[in-house]
């Protein structure tokens, strides 16, 4: 299991490297959001009031408005600088979005002026916003997260494939024993279900498995002769419970696919 130990060291000091280089990406996307924040606020400040705020994400700027009836900045409308299909890189349009409601107070009044006067700004500069989001997106932005974004792809390919070989060593492992010892899961009395099974035939499945041997193979290594213990609760009428009655059977020809994947859908309650 030296091997194993070493892969799993190597596997932490590269995920160790894809937080490292998660966080940088987390700074190069915070940084150009704040730059569409400032861009955004240029065109639609003056349609702010009071403690109104805007919050931008990467396609989206929520106009909030604190509201006093429910104690927090409630969202007032939204707009969204969008490409015509999710395969173009650039933006084309501006939409908007809004709620509609017959209630007629202070805040959902003036709440129609700020809408308007976001309605009035799109009309006037839609193509400028547009180009000033597209000149953002494209800049150094762009470069920076598309190249922390391959080398993060390219390290958490290398942890899929050391898990990948260390699921293969470990299976291995125990596809060894169980020519020899055979392998041995845990028995929770109280939740036989959790045990496994195994199909012998299309039509023909084994439940509660405690352990599985196999005791013979075939000349093309593919079937094997194995023997089988399984558990069952049975009633001891001296006792006047239920008590764990265990049974081996044996049974040939069974596909040596299928015992590997019971061993490997089952690890985690392997005791021997």
């Amino acid at each position: 299991m030296k091997k194993i130990e070493i892969i799993k060291k190597a596997i932490i000091s590269n995920e160790g490297e894809i937080e490292k280089l998660k966080s940088k990406r987390r700074e190069v996307e915070e940084a150009r959001t704040d730059e569409l924040s400032r861009m955004y606020l240029k065109y639609f400040g003056e349609c702010l009031v009071d403690d109104d705020k805007i919050e931008v994400s990467d396609t989206y700027v929520y106009f909030k408005r604190f509201d006093s009836d429910y104690n927090y900045h409630k969202e007032i409308m939204s707009i969204s600088v969008r490409p015509k299909t999710w395969r173009d890189e650039e933006a084309d349009s501006i939409e908007t979005s809004f709620y509609s409601t017959s209630t007629n107070n202070e805040f959902e009044l003036n709440r129609m002026i700020l809408i308007g006067n976001v309605g009035r700004v799109i009309l006037d500069f839609q193509d400028d916003i547009i180009a000033e989001y597209n000149l953002i997106r494209r800049s150094r932005y762009k470069v920076e997260i598309s190249k922390l974004n391959s080398q993060i792809w390219d390290l958490e390919k290398k942890v899929r494939e050391m898990n990948s070989e260390i699921n293969t060593i470990e299976n291995d492992a125990l596809m060894d024993q169980i020519d020899k010892d055979g392998i041995e899961f845990k028995v929770d009395e109280e939740n036989l279900y959790k045990l496994p099974d195994l199909d012998i035939r299309f039509d023909w499945n084994v439940k509660y498995i405690k352990k599985i041997k196999v005791i013979g193979k075939t000349k093309s290594g593919k079937s094997a002769d194995i023997e089988l213990v399984t558990v069952r609760n049975v009633w001891d009428e001296q006792k006047g419970k239920y008590e764990l009655e265990s049974r081996a059977i044996n049974f040939q020809r069974v596909r040596m696919d299928k015992i590997s994947n019971l061993i490997s859908w089952n690890k985690e309650i392997i005791v021997s």
